[in-house]
């Protein structure tokens, strides 16, 4: 990948990163052509294999790993058929939805929507000391404290990473991930 503008590599390790994605036919289709929520969903897929939590984290070498959304779904069953059968690290999925916010149980990716912008320091604040990669879609997320936002720009993913909020989580995400990424600190 020497020689390639920085951009050109960010779009190359992005779109290799969608490879393998949800389903089968849609790996080899352009980012652009899938639904929003079927290309995020396969970046949860995917961060699954570019992070690793610590061992408290899981219940027992068998648990799965529990992918949550909170508030409104806007996936319905893309991320249903986006995980299912799909294994990481010799685990399986999981996925938990959670309407209110007094029903937020520990997971291990949770995905925050835009319709909980109003709620989303309530959120960060609820699960700040679990071992969680917080993942939203919305301007200013992960300045917020989130750890990882996904941005559809011009119907191309963009991602930001705040390593600050990674650490506090005691998350370790892997350079090739953080490659692909803006990186993004907590506004103080």
């Amino acid at each position: 990948m020497r020689g390639l503008s920085p951009a050109r590599r960010r779009r190359l390790l992005m779109g290799a990163l969608l490879v393998g994605v949800c389903l089968p036919s849609a790996a080899a289709q352009d980012s652009a052509a899938l639904p929003e929520y079927v290309v995020k969903a396969g970046f949860l897929y995917n961060f699954a294999k570019y992070v690793e939590w610590p061992a408290d984290a899981f219940d027992n070498a068998a648990s799965p790993i529990v992918v949550g959304i909170v508030g409104n779904d806007p996936f319905g069953e893309e991320i249903d058929k986006a995980l299912k059968n799909k294994v990481v690290k010799e685990r399986a999925f999981s996925v938990v939805r959670y309407r209110e916010l007094a029903d937020l149980k520990r997971c291990h990716i949770l995905f925050i929507p835009k319709s909980e912008r109003g709620r989303l320091q309530d959120i960060l604040k609820q699960t700040e000391t679990w071992p969680i990669l917080t993942v939203g879609e919305d301007e200013g997320f992960a300045k917020a404290g989130g750890t990882v936002n996904i941005l559809i720009e011009k119907e191309k993913p963009r991602l930001e990473v705040n390593p600050e909020a990674a650490d506090k989580a005691r998350l370790t995400i892997n350079s090739k991930l953080l490659k692909l990424a803006t990186i993004v600190r907590t506004s103080k």
